[in-house]
């Protein structure tokens, strides 16, 4: 996100496929805009997808996944249409982790969180790193859909809500760091599973969901709940998951730290953010909302800094900062280096339905 820039954002209501159409119409420019000069996409994952193996390998994520999650296929149906788009590409961007890893990709971005519960503070931060491509492309929206719970989630162009973060009508808020697990069958997408967290009702539910067995790749979750006042960090590999209670402090990055058997990539930036915040950590250990940001916005490593401006060894860039106050129930969103320019900051109270 540029220095002088802000996240638009927009209201929609209606069916899952008349939610999608909208958010396709609303950000057609910027769907555009991303997926024809999103490299990765256009030079490896559509030429793979014309061949023989790669339509194979297409038919085997779509039958899966809309068996599992129709009404997310509905969104895309919904989102392709509005955008002018066809199926087939939206459909294969919100795979795109699947078959980046797949093609042994070792430069994949991927975000950082730390969060923060004591008896005094109950804190997620996040930097939301991605390709620079998505730079000023990105969106807020809010969202109702019928019989659901009301949600507000950072959006990327083309992607169903959920692969970054946000929190809903239930007190349920989360962000989501990028893992790499080496699997080659085709499963549940994690853009998928990552979007039922916006229907969960509680803590519980929202592990439930993001464990469902069949998966064929992972995120790391760091998932909040505003009426039980918890945090957990959870880990899901294809085959396996683990679920952290938040205790003090806890940072993550891009590899599988308690999943440390699971066979995956771990790249250069991903270490060098762990071991320094590790030794952050050791010396004086975030306590408050000051602290977390501080820490996200580190760039002492000047080849992989945990707050990221695109180097030629680390081509990711942190688009915003998220900080979630589960005491305060409010979400902020800092659109440039959260202590350097904090002025630069978006408000959003997380209000429970029915309380």
């Amino acid at each position: 996100m540029s220095a002088n820039n802000f996240i638009e954002q927009f209201e929609a209501s209606g069916s899952h496929f008349e939610v999608g159409f909208a958010i396709g119409k609303q950000f057609t420019s910027q769907i555009q805009r991303a997926i024809e000069s999103y490299e990765f996409f256009q030079q490896e994952l559509l030429p793979y997808h014309r061949t023989a193996e790669g339509q194979a390998r297409y038919r085997g994520f779509l039958e899966i996944n809309r068996t599992r999650y129709p009404d997310y296929i509905a969104e895309i149906e919904g989102l392709a249409q509005g955008a002018g788009r066809p199926f087939e590409e939206m459909f294969l961007l919100n795979l795109r982790g699947e078959y980046r890893e797949f093609f042994y990709q070792l430069n994949a971005p991927g975000c950082t969180d730390c969060a923060v519960v004591t008896d005094n503070v109950a804190l997620i931060g996040h930097n939301e790193d991605g390709d620079p491509e998505f730079a000023d492309n990105l969106y807020l929206v809010h969202i109702k859909i019928e019989g659901k719970p009301a949600f507000t989630a950072l959006s990327y162009p083309g992607f169903l809500c959920g692969n970054a973060f946000g929190f809903n009508s239930h007190g349920i808020c989360f962000s989501i760091n990028n893992v790499r697990p080496l699997n080659e069958r085709p499963g549940l997408g994690r853009h998928f599973v990552a979007r039922s967290l916006f229907e969960a009702t509680s803590l519980n539910d929202a592990t439930e969901r993001v464990t469902v067995t069949g998966q064929a790749s992972g995120f790391n979750y760091n998932i909040g709940s505003l009426s039980e006042r918890r945090v957990v960090c959870v880990e899901v590999a294809p085959d396996a998951h683990a679920i952290q209670e938040v205790q003090g402090c806890y940072f993550h990055a891009n590899h599988y730290q308690e999943l440390d058997r699971v066979k995956q990539v771990i790249g250069p930036s991903s270490r060098a953010r762990v071991e320094k915040c590790t030794a952050i950590l050791q010396n004086n250990s975030p306590v408050d909302a000051t602290d977390v940001l501080e820490l996200l916005g580190n760039r002492a490593n000047k080849d992989y800094p945990i707050y990221r401006k695109a180097t030629a060894s680390d081509p990711a860039v942190t688009l915003c900062t998220a900080l979630f106050d589960l005491d305060s129930r409010c979400l902020q969103i800092y659109t440039d280096h959260p202590t350097q320019a904090p002025d630069k900051v978006i408000e959003f109270p997380m209000k429970i339905t029915g309380e």
